[in-house]
């Protein structure tokens, strides 16, 4: 067996390397976007020097933005013979309108602090009335039963 390990990386060695805890390599295992070489009789996980950049690759893929769920799918592409870029162009542009309306919700309520703070009178800071936490909050409207009761 120790002879076949040869060249074989073990997991905490890949996980020090790539930067990457060995709890996330073992998830990246147990859902399928990681699969290691193999393992020992005494369940050392041992994996290639290629899957670095394939680890690298999965990091890459969340920093801009790519969830799990996402990188499997692109993955499934590539390993299907196909080529993932279209995918990943898809997935690129639905991020792109989500993060177009999220920018559009924190301005919002960028504009809603910023009134809040203006409306809210110094004196107001003394003390909370019988059941009021804080005036400027409780004057916060929303649009729940929580508002009617």
């Amino acid at each position: 067996m120790e002879n076949s390990l040869k060249g074989l990386l073990k997991i905490g060695e890949i996980a020090k390397i790539t930067g990457t805890a060995v709890s996330a390599l073992r998830y990246y295992e147990e859902i399928g976007l990681l699969k290691p070489t193999c393992k020992s009789g005494a369940k050392y996980r041992y994996y290639k020097k290629e899957d670095i950049s394939f680890i690298a690759f999965i990091k890459k893929a969340q920093n801009i933005g790519f969830s799990l769920d996402e990188i499997k799918l692109i993955l499934s592409e590539r390993n299907s013979g196909k080529s993932p870029c279209p995918k990943v162009r898809d997935l690129a542009q639905r991020k792109i309108t989500e993060l177009r309306e999220k920018v559009k919700d924190l301005k919002l309520m960028e504009r809603d602090l910023k009134k809040y703070i203006l409306n809210c009178c110094p004196e107001e800071d003394s003390k909370p009335d019988e059941g009021n936490v804080c005036k400027m909050i409780d004057k916060v409207k929303i649009s729940t039963k929580l508002s009617q009761s």
